[in-house]
């Protein structure tokens, strides 16, 4: 077959006779698919053009800058409104709790579809262990999660300053009732050691990180278009659940941004207050993130995959009885 034969030329042309009517099988001027054939070569010199290349190798990292501000913005959003606006923050964790989940979902549906949503450094260490993911993705996903979480705290806190004057009499303070900090940095409650708050970020990221394979896994049973939303109903479920003596983190990057943007107004002490507590929701949530890979993968194994291994079995050994 000649290349003439699949130019799309060929079912455009035009004859005289049908009054300028399009019909097929007719063969194209030799004129016009000379000008097609320029104007595709000009449309792939632009798309190999150093910016074009450039974009489309960053463009995992951006979605994943972007996901996770999103994600962020949402979260600390829902923190600043009932930090301010509520006599009692404590009753608010409920709202809170399905503030963060909805901004997980969010985040979801904007990275998803490019870099794989991981907007968790616990979650990509994870998937680069297990699932795929090319280990040289992991630093500049933690880099971009990192600074998509600084910024996204950086405009929460320009959105809310004017609010948080009149609550605290302009004097931003850590701790107490008019304490704001923890809006943005999580800080375990008075009452919990850093060695239970450790414990309790890590088994809340491992089961996020669980529950997150669950979901993805084609040989499971996966959540497919509805995964942004079974995600966020998971991180929703684990902070009502498990997420009240540490604040829920389960995500390094969700902390230590927003950490490092309070800082600006609260001061350094946000990395030394609660005993030096910043280290906590940083190594919790990747050692548990880890556990919670290492188990899903070891111990569960889905129904279609035992099937076909099933099958598999059986195929082999009718193949040896018929050679027998």
């Amino acid at each position: 077959m000649t290349r003439s034969s699949l130019s799309p030329s060929r079912y455009m042309s035009e004859a005289k006779s049908s009054g300028g009517r399009r019909t097929r099988g007719t063969p194209g001027n030799p004129e016009d698919r000379a000008g097609e054939e320029i104007e595709y070569a000009s449309q792939k010199a632009l798309r190999d053009t150093w910016v074009s290349r450039t974009r489309i190798f960053l463009a995992p990292y951006f979605a994943e800058f972007i996901g996770t501000g999103v994600f962020v913005l949402i979260g600390c959003g829902c923190n600043l409104t009932y930090t301010v606006l509520t006599t009692n923050a404590e009753s608010a964790w409920m709202a809170t709790s399905f503030g963060w989940g909805f901004g997980l979902m969010t985040g979801v549906f904007v990275a998803g579809g490019v870099s794989g949503a991981m907007l968790n450094p616990a979650v990509a260490l994870s998937f680069a262990g297990y699932r795929g993911l090319p280990w040289i993705h992991v630093p500049f996903y933690f880099l971009a999660e990192f600074a998509g979480a600084f910024v996204a705290a950086l405009l929460a806190y320009a959105c809310f300053a004017h609010s948080l004057d009149p609550f605290d009499g302009y004097n931003r303070q850590i701790s107490g009732p008019f304490g704001s900090a923890g809006a943005f940095g999580n800080f375990a409650r008075p009452f919990i050691g850093n060695g239970a708050a450790f414990l309790s970020e890590a088994v809340g990221a491992a089961l996020l990180v669980l529950g997150i394979f669950a979901i993805t896994d084609t040989n499971n049973f996966p959540a497919r278009s509805a995964t942004p939303i079974a995600i966020g109903f998971l991180l929703t479920g684990l902070s009502l659940s498990i997420g009240y003596p540490t604040g829920g983190s389960f995500n390094p990057a969700r902390d230590l941004g927003p950490r490092c943007a309070a800082a600006i107004w609260y001061g350094a002490d946000v990395f030394t207050f609660h005993g030096s507590y910043t280290w906590v929701p940083v190594a919790g949530p990747l050692a548990g993130g880890i556990l919670g890979a290492t188990v899903y993968e070891a111990l569960i194994v889905s129904r279609r995959a035992v099937v076909e291994d099933n099958e598999s079995i059986a195929s082999s050994e009718h193949r040896s009885i018929s050679l027998e």
